[in-house]
């Protein structure tokens, strides 16, 4: 195990190697995903995810990862964590994950469902999209009503 690395740009520069996403240090670059393609780094970009939910790199790494690892359960979790944060926007890029990794997602029987919803996008709350490894999905059975109390409480006591 080599403990210092020397800079090929500048041989008398040494630097302490920038250990991997492995061992659990947070995915904060783009360039962590593709020099350490493992299920942890996966993982890791789930996390991330969760965190910040907006950031599309950490989306498209994630999909990356996992296509190129060869899961596609994994895949198409991360392809619908992106169509979640997407919402109604982005019809592009969803119509173009959509063909990249049409046969994932068809494993799952959603190739069609997501084909269907490209304008509109998809809810979180849609029970059909809550697959294993699916990190923003908030599945719900049935038909949601919003309750709203009118009454105000006296003296705000419940």
């Amino acid at each position: 195990m080599k403990l210092f690395v020397t800079d090929p740009a500048r041989p008398a520069r040494i630097r302490r190697p920038a250990p991997p996403a492995v061992f659990g240090l947070p995915v904060r670059t783009l360039r962590i995903a593709s020099r350490w393609r493992s299920p942890a780094t996966g993982a890791l970009l789930a996390g991330e995810i969760v965190r910040k939910p907006a950031n599309l790199h950490l989306h498209i790494q994630r999909i990356s990862l996992w296509s190129k690892l060869g899961d596609e359960a994994a895949t198409a979790a991360a392809i619908v964590d992106l169509w979640i944060v997407l919402g109604r926007y982005g019809a592009d890029l969803r119509t173009r994950m959509l063909r990249e990794h049409y046969p994932a997602l068809e494993r799952f029987d959603l190739g069609l469902y997501l084909s269907s919803r490209v304008p509109g996008g998809i809810d979180r709350y849609d029970s059909r999209v809550a697959l294993p490894g699916v990190v923003l999905a908030r599945p719900v059975e049935g038909t949601r009503f919003f309750l709203h109390d009118s009454a105000p409480s006296a003296g705000g006591q419940r």
